[in-house]
């Protein structure tokens, strides 16, 4: 229930209050309201902390003054008091002594001698024995400080109290150091108990002596973030303190040789950001920070108030703090969780597309999005899913800016698994949708990484998904009829055996019965068993026989290559299409020289290309390549040369007058130098990409943006027996079901298969 400011400020907190009210009731709530501080301090001292209930029982209490003037004051005679839970009147409790005089930035101690009483190790300046019986009692009691004169100079009370200043605090009913602190070091004071005090939290007492001194200097939080993109106070190591809004409960991991794996705590973490009281009033300037490294995150939950030890560090864009090793976010207190910024939708669509200075402003800050529409693609195989503010569906390209593209995160219901890449339990954060789908109040803090913006979904602020996008399941290609010839390019995303080592662990017989299950699926169900299947990223030729086998009716070809994984290039056949020759080429060729494309050491490829010759019935007979160029991380130089190699191969074909088809994951968008080289007129080759219809042409997504890899270009002698060509989106559109009864082909892969069928 949201509570207005005025039912805060008479402690109803939406009770709700009959038409006829009576008398009694009326004059009551009159005489609370009369009986509060209606000013702030009037000469800058204040009840700046104070405990009731503390570790040792109902009587371990102190009141702390602090003089935020610039000036002496004598507080000779001042009197503390307390109000009782049963009279509601305020009474003394003991009396400042002739001559103390506070001078600016002194404290003053008050605290109970009584049976049980104060435990601290910091000595009171003054005591007294009767305490306040605690705050719980009826919520009506509080303490108060009032002149020698006895006008009231400060006050601090429950909900009921008549020593309350606005809503009033509301303290543990269990015994515990459960101290309430003014906020902004003692010195705001804005006429509300709720907002100026923030508990309860661990106490820090000091006396006039100076015993308890103060602890480290607080930073804020917007002081870290700066108005920029990047923390002006970069290397520092500062104290924050601040809400925790979420948590990221997932490190990163990368994987090297076998099953060796780099793990990076620094990823995992909490957010925390400014209590709304302490923010500042720059638009430009968040209100909040990740603090990376910190370990056990179960320890928090939203609504803790914690401080905060490291250094300010920019990690790829994204402002963070690293905690300081062994300092742990200490826990001062709990307070509600800020309300979400709604992200405003022109704002986000109207920044600059690069430095995106609205979402950076909101970095690290709980947001909320009321609606987005998944433009770019389902869930992908990392828990993301990128939307665009708003209802239009309307898929984001490579070639295109997007400023407004921001992402859903799933990493802080990961359940920090050792191998993110193979948790069996996914995330319970996760939000699934397919294309177009409609995503309505997303909510968590707000991160960037990989170049985009995303936000860290709680558990709290899981959104609604409304299936407005693509039909599931993908129905689009039918059976090739008797006049029909398919041809499907296919990288079936590391398809390895039993025992191979795969992301930091060994594939097992499960897995591998899984993959295969589904993969079987995604060609007899999706692609609707095309005549030939040119794959990539087979482990073996074993392995693709196990396929081969699923299926039924298939023959698999694979030569094993050059690359160091293992994965290879290969064919699926179906039964009928007369193979009449099978061809690996290049597998000892040379890269230009000062290239370094394979890992053979001066070798042109990995994965060298495999062809196969194939008679159709009533279609004569075509080469077909399989294909799978270096990958994006090796220069566009060593693509264009592996381009260059399989050209001239199809040049020496149609010397011969051999028709080729040239298909496979090139790793190069259709506008870069490997398919330009493809298509320079050396042969007659043409990229089918762009006969695929025009919001449609793509096969893999990368951050966001749907681009193509995977091509299928043909000869002259082809052309004018194409029939249709497209992409079939089954992977890249859909999010990975795992709860279907049957083996499931949809997002089995990271690539989407280009699919032509030849007519007659």
């Amino acid at each position: 229930m949201k509570v207005s400011n005025e039912g805060r400020r008479f402690g109803l907190y939406g009770l709700r209050v009959p038409a006829v009210v009576s008398g009694v009731l009326l004059s009551s709530l009159a005489l609370l309201v009369s009986l509060a501080p209606a000013l702030a301090s009037p000469n800058g001292v204040v009840i700046s902390e104070l405990r009731a209930r503390g570790p040792a029982g109902g009587n371990d209490e102190f009141v702390e003054i602090f003089n935020t003037s610039a000036g002496d004051v004598d507080v000779s005679g001042y009197r503390l008091q307390g109000c009782a839970a049963a009279s509601g009147n305020p009474s003394d409790r003991t009396t400042v002594p002739a001559g103390t005089v506070l001078d600016p930035g002194d404290h003053y101690l008050f605290t109970n001698s009584g049976s049980g009483g104060y435990s601290g190790a910091v000595p009171g300046d003054r005591t007294y024995s009767t305490g306040f019986t605690d705050f719980q009692a009826n919520n009506a009691s509080g303490a108060r400080l009032v002149d020698a004169s006895g006008a009231v100079v400060d006050g601090v009370g429950s909900p009921n109290s008549p020593c309350r200043e606005g809503a009033g605090i509301t303290t543990p009913a269990t015994t515990g150091d459960n101290s309430f602190e003014r906020r902004d070091g003692g010195r705001q004071d804005t006429e509300d108990n709720a907002a100026d005090f923030v508990g309860p939290k661990a106490g820090g007492p000091q006396n006039l002596s100076g015993a308890g001194a103060p602890g480290p200097e607080i930073t804020k939080i917007h002081d870290v973030q700066g108005p920029g993109a990047e923390s002006p106070i970069t290397g520092r190591t500062v104290t924050v303190e601040g809400v925790v809004t979420g948590i990221d409960d997932e490190i990163g991991a990368s994987f090297g040789s076998g099953n060796s794996i780099r793990r990076f705590p620094e990823d995992a973490g909490i957010f925390v950001q400014e209590e709304p009281a302490d923010a500042d009033q720059n638009s430009e300037t968040s209100e909040g920070v990740f603090v990376g490294f910190v370990r056990d995150r179960a320890a928090y939950t939203l609504g803790d108030v914690v401080r905060v030890n490291g250094r300010v560090n920019e990690k790829f864009g994204h402002t963070i703090i690293s905690e300081t090793i062994n300092r742990e976010p200490e826990k001062v207190g709990t307070t509600p969780v800020p309300d979400p910024v709604e992200i405003d939708a022109a704002r986000a669509e109207g920044q600059d597309p690069q430095a995106r200075p609205y979402y950076e402003s909101l970095e690290g800050m709980r947001v909320r999005l009321a609606v987005g529409t998944a433009n770019s693609g389902g869930t992908n195989k990392f828990g993301e899913l990128f939307v665009t503010p708003g209802t239009e569906q309307d898929r984001v390209f490579r070639t295109e800016t997007e400023p407004a593209l921001i992402a859903t995160d799933a990493d802080a219901g990961a359940g920090d698994p050792d191998n993110p890449f193979r948790d069996p339990d996914g995330s319970t954060t996760e939000v699934e949708a397919d294309l177009f789908d409609t995503v309505s109040g997303a909510t968590g803090p707000l991160l960037f990484a990989f170049e985009n913006y995303r936000i860290m979904v709680q558990e709290d602020g899981l959104p609604t998904v409304t299936d407005t996008g693509v039909t599931y399941p993908y129905e689009e290609l039918s059976p090739s009829g008797p006049k029909q010839f398919r041809v499907a390019s296919f990288n079936v995303e590391n398809y390895f055996p039993v025992g191979g080592a795969l992301d930091g662990g060994n594939v097992s017989q499960e897995e591998f019965d899984e993959k295969t299950a589904r993969l079987t699926d995604a060609t007899n169900g999706r692609l609707k068993r095309p005549e030939v299947v040119a794959v990539q990223e087979v482990y073996d030729l074993a392995t693709l026989r196990a396929l081969a086998a699923s299926l039924g009716g298939y023959t698999a070809y694979l030569e094993e290559g050059n690359d160091s994984r293992g994965i290879d290039v290969g064919f699926l056949v179906k039964d009928g299409v007369k193979v009449e020759g099978v061809t690996q080429y290049g597998k000892t060729a040379t890269a230009p020289d000062g290239l370094d494309c394979s890992d053979v050491p001066g070798g042109l490829f990995d994965r060298p290309p495999l062809a196969i010759e194939v008679q159709a019935k009533g279609f004569g007979g075509f080469t077909v390549f399989s294909n799978h160029f270096a990958s994006k991380a090796a220069p566009d130089a060593c693509r264009e040369a592996q381009a260059a190699f399989v050209r001239d191969r199809v040049a020496e074909l149609e010397d011969a007058g051999r028709r080729s088809i040239v298909a496979g994951d090139l790793n190069a968008f259709e506008d870069e130098s490997a398919l330009r080289t493809l298509e320079d007129g050396e042969t007659s080759l043409d990229n089918l990409w762009d006969a695929a219809p025009e919001q449609e042409r793509y096969s893999f997504a990368f951050q966001g943006k749907l681009q193509t890899l995977d091509h299928v270009l043909v000869t002259s002698g082809l052309k004018n027996r194409i029939g249709d060509f497209r992409y079939a989106h089954f992977d890249n559109d859909y999010f990975e079901r795992d709860d279907q009864a049957e083996p499931d082909g949809h997002h089995v892969s990271d690539h989407d298969p280009p699919v032509l069928t030849l007519s007659k």
